[in-house]
This record gives structure tokens, sequence and C-alpha cells, in this order.
């Protein structure tokens, strides 16, 4: 009868390892086509083997009639897991309009898959039997806030955005923001980067209201939304960029549409 090594769990881990006893050189292992496999033998690697069927002793420096011990390694190809992300401390970004620096915190999920199984496994899972979520969060996690960091700056300055416009620009930040994570992933770690979303961005009170004041500087002046030039209320068009100026007050904790004359927000309550 012939001796038969197979994944046989599911494809929602990332990767699941087997301890396997009494292999001879008649074993045959079968990779399935959702899996790569590593084979470690003595705790050293050998082979990763992609999706096939193999007989071990073309694989293993094994004596005839021969018993040995080898851990299986199955690496999904296609498993993807859900991780949080969030910084730890508030970003500091300089608003292009008002000249004026506010800090930001930011928070969201990611999703990561294999792309290299014999690199996930070295830099990543080595010694663990489970590699969790948490774990794999806790190592993750300071690369995907240097990069939210820095491309979430570049982007605010490179197109002039509004501090009470950053929330319509989320998944145009995602979408900068995943290839540039994956790239570092993968670089580093073999895995890469399926998908991110930011979930909440959160203002400082003090800032928020520090900027809010500025943006509505006076009972005759208003600013242009697009370059910050100041200018009389009643005017249609910034005399500066060009830009039709709204009647409207805009609040800058929601973004609802208030009348110009307007001292609170009458949508979330937010004092102008």
């Amino acid at each position: 009868m012939e001796d038969i090594i197979k994944f046989s769990g599911t494809n929602e881990k990332l990767f699941t390892r087997d301890i396997v006893e009494n292999v001879t050189p008649k074993t045959t292992l079968i990779v399935p086509e959702t899996h790569s496999a590593i084979i470690i033998s003595n705790g050293e690697m050998l082979q990763t083997l992609p999706k096939g069927r193999y007989l071990l002793s073309d694989l293993i420096d094994q004596q005839k009639d021969e018993k040995i011990s080898l851990e299986i390694i199955f690496v999904s190809k296609t498993a993807k897991l859900k991780l949080l992300w969030g910084t730890p401390n508030k970003i500091t970004i300089f608003d292009p309009i008002l000249k004026e620096q506010y800090k930001i915190g930011m928070s969201g999920d990611f999703e990561v898959q294999v792309g290299d199984a014999r690199k996930c496994f070295l830099y990543l899972v080595g010694a663990e039997d489970v590699l969790t979520s948490d774990a794999l969060q806790d190592r993750l996690m300071s690369k995907v806030v240097s990069v939210v960091e820095t491309e979430v700056a570049k982007f605010i300055s490179e197109h002039k955005v509004f501090y009470s416009n950053i929330y319509q620009h989320k998944q145009e930040l995602a979408k900068i923001i995943v290839p540039q994570l994956s790239s570092q992933f993968s670089s580093s770690y073999g895995i890469t980067v399926s998908s991110l979303n930011i979930a909440n961005i959160i203002f400082d009170e003090k800032d928020l209201e520090r900027l809010s004041q500025k943006h509505n500087i006076g009972d005759k002046k208003i600013v242009c939304p697009n370059c910050g030039t100041e200018l009389d209320k009643g005017v249609k068009f910034c005399f500066n960029c060009g830009t039709k100026v709204s009647e409207k007050k805009k609040c800058p904790a929601c973004g609802f549409e208030n009348p110009a004359e307007a001292k609170f927000c009458s949508s979330c309550g937010a004092k102008f």
C-alpha cells in the first residue's frame, strides 16, 4: 500500500504545519493546486515544491528501509488574511491652503497573502506553530504606519487638499498606499498586500477648532477653498485663482453646507 502525505486542511490559513513520522523512501507527497509545500528535515529547510505528486526518495537522501520524520509546511497561494492597522501617534500634516499644521489619527484594515512561500516562512513563520493575526500585525505595523504617513502627507501637499476635504480622498489614498506597501512587504517578507481600507480619520479637537477659526476669519471675510486667499463676503469667484466661491458655509467637521451666516452646523452642531 502506497504511503501518501497530502494536505487535509482548509484554505483559510496562510500556512499549515504537518509533522509526519515514519516516512519511508516510498512515501509520496501530494501538493494541491492551491498550495506550495516546504520540506524540513532535522531543522533544515530543503525544497519548496509547487503543485504536483512527488516521491520523497527523489527529494531526500534516505537509506533503503530507513524511516525518518519530516515537517511539511503547506503554504496557501490564495488565502488572504485581514489585519487591522492604526497610527499609534497622530500624524502631523501641513495644510497647503491655510498654511497651518494639524494632527490626525488614522486606522483601518488590510489584506495580505503569500507571494514567495520560502521567504515568507523564513522571515515571518520560522518556528511558530501558528502565526496568529495579532502576531503578524505586530510585526508589520511599523511599516504600514511609515508608508501611510509618507503617502498621506505627500498626497495632501501635491494635490493641495484642504483639511476638511481629506475624508473625500480615502479611496484615492488607499490605492496609492497598496502598491507601495506591497512592494516593501514582498521584498522583506515574501507577502503581498491585496487591499487596504482607511476606515477612520480623526482630528485633534483643538486643531480642528483652530483651523475652523482661520477658515472663517471674520464676519466680513471668507477664504477661498482652493488657494486660501482672503475674500470679501458675497464674491462669487476668487480674484487670485478664479475658483468659484460657495455662498454657503461648509462644515469642516462633517462637510454639510450651511447658510453663510450660520454660527453652528445644522447637521452635526459643530461651532464655526
